[in-house]
């Protein structure tokens, strides 16, 4: 009984250092599918990519953010978005007073399966959904070339 005790203990130890080394790292991967980065939680957004015959259709879900928090690129055959929330909480009462802050985002790059015009593309944001649309650009034309 008393080396089950010990073999406990020496597993709680080991539990324990296990979870310190992952929160100091603040480059590995946290519960919420995500990283932090310089203090700054980032979480991937859930995304579907839809691609017809003529363009490419990407709805990130991105709850509980606003508009101007939302920063979308295109190039031709990647799509990125990242949004950057900061949330203060400020409390002040007699004899009493708290503040705090919560910054929060979301990063994502997504590369494309086909190539599309950036300078054409589209992007709405609604009730925690942003939907991305581009059109297809033609398909870059390949040069065979003669082997002497």
């Amino acid at each position: 009984m008393l080396d089950d005790i010990k073999g406990l203990r020496r597993l709680q130890r080991e539990l324990n250092k296990s979870f310190e080394r992952m929160w100091k790292n603040k480059n590995n991967r946290n519960f919420l599918n995500g990283q932090r980065k310089n203090g700054l939680s980032l979480r991937s957004p859930l995304a579907d990519l839809e691609e017809t015959d003529k363009e490419i259709i990407i709805k990130f879900e991105i709850p509980g953010v606003d508009k101007k928090d939302i920063q979308l690129n295109a190039t031709e055959d990647k799509v990125e978005v990242k949004v950057e929330k900061k949330q203060e909480n400020k409390v002040e009462e007699k004899g009493f007073y708290r503040k705090e802050r919560r910054y929060s985002g979301f990063y994502r790059v997504i590369s494309l399966p086909a190539y599309i015009i950036p300078e054409k593309a589209k992007a709405t944001y609604k009730d925690g959904i942003l939907e991305f649309s581009a059109p297809k650009a033609e398909a870059k034309k390949k040069n065979k070339i003669e082997v002497e």
